[in-house]
């Protein structure tokens, strides 16, 4: 457990400070809300004491006098108000993240020495000693992606917008491919698809699904099918189109070289891919809307193949009792050993996905 608090210059220049947050306030990933921060700073999700405070309600618990869990929307705010320049001494916080989203450079304050924090630029802090600064960069990024990478992406892509329209399934086929015990968990395979259907029908329930069988959806055009969902789909089309006409300019006649449709409220994301060293690179120009799906369905990914689905789903919704109905698929699993390996690789590619659109470095 670590704890720590949060600083921000909102856009229009008043600095605001947080109480003092519990759990997991380091760097520690993927669990540590230090991560959280980097990737909501530098999605530009926390420029404003209403987003921060949103944010900080999703992420953590407020416990009223008789140790009841306080509902979101009671909750008080988690923000104090600040009329001066930020005076920190670091003492009793773990971590504290200084951000300026203002226009302007300002000067901070750490254990009585002064600091100047650029426009866009995040301060990290454990205790009172600088360990990081991140310069937020303005305009598209571009991520390198080798072969392997691209695959991950457009495997993780296509299960965050399946799990969206229904298709829960794929959960437990997933599992079974990459698990290193399939045999256990085909036989319990049944039990799990019975209580993801329960679960489906609590999450899903203002649609017809249930009428039909465990491998149906709302199809990923449909009405009813949350756009983020149909934006992820776009991506997923483009990244992989591109990569199958580089390997074979000829052609070819899986879905890999079906021309993207796309549908969601982004615009088309621009990949090139080439040879380098017999090596196939794809480059993937990104605004901040495209990384955060690519960092979503990573998340996503990296619990389903962790088996930790609780997790997993506290993204899709926060009904307790689908949520206890998760947590007990995930005591059934419990004793069968994830593919480490592959979980490895997908953190790699989630933590690239993260520190997009950061430029990194010590203390000025």
């Amino acid at each position: 457990m670590t704890r720590g608090r949060v600083y921000l210059k909102q856009k229009r220049g008043e600095w605001i400070e947080s109480t003092q947050l519990l759990y997991d306030m380091g760097f520690e990933f993927p669990y540590g809300n230090g991560s959280k921060i980097l990737s909501g700073f530098l999605r530009k999700q926390l420029e404003s004491k209403k987003k921060l405070d949103i944010w900080l309600k999703s992420l953590f618990q407020v416990w009223d006098k008789d140790g009841n869990i306080v509902g979101k929307d009671d909750q008080v705010s988690f923000l104090l108000g600040f009329d001066n320049v930020p005076q920190i001494d670091g003492v009793g916080d773990d971590y504290s993240y200084i951000m300026n989203c203002s226009s302007d450079k300002d000067i901070i304050y750490v254990a009585g020495e002064e600091f100047i924090i650029d426009k866009n630029e995040m301060i990290v802090l454990s205790f009172s000693r600088v360990v990081m600064r991140i310069r937020r960069q303005t305009g598209k990024t571009n991520l390198l992606f080798n072969e392997d990478e691209v695959t991950i992406c457009t495997e993780a892509l296509d299960f965050y917008s399946r799990i969206f329209i229904g298709q829960y399934d794929n959960i437990v086929s997933r599992l079974i491919w990459k698990m290193n015990d399939s045999t256990t968990l085909l036989d319990k395979r049944y039990v799990c698809e019975h209580i993801l259907l329960a679960i489906r029908g609590i999450i899903m329930r203002d649609t017809d699904l249930d009428r039909y069988g465990f491998s149906a959806s709302l199809g990923i055009w449909s009405d009813h099918t949350d756009i983020r969902a149909i934006n992820s789909y776009d991506i997923q089309q483009v990244m992989r189109y591109n990569l199958a006409y580089a390997k074979h300019p000829e052609g070819g006649y899986t879905v890999d070289f079906k021309k993207p449709l796309i549908n969601g409220n982004l615009p088309v994301i621009k990949c090139s891919c080439e040879n380098v060293k017999d090596a196939f690179v794809e480059t993937v120009t990104c605004t901040s809307n495209h990384l955060q799906v690519l960092d979503d369905a990573l998340m996503i990914f990296y619990h389903l193949h962790s088996a930790n689905i609780r997790e997993l789903f506290e993204y899709y919704t926060d009904d307790e009792l689908a949520l206890e109905l998760a947590g007990l698929i995930e005591k059934l699993f419990s004793g069968i050993k994830p593919d480490r390996q592959f979980v490895e690789e997908i953190k790699k590619v989630w933590e690239k996905v993260i520190c997009a659109g950061g430029v990194f470095g010590e203390e000025k």
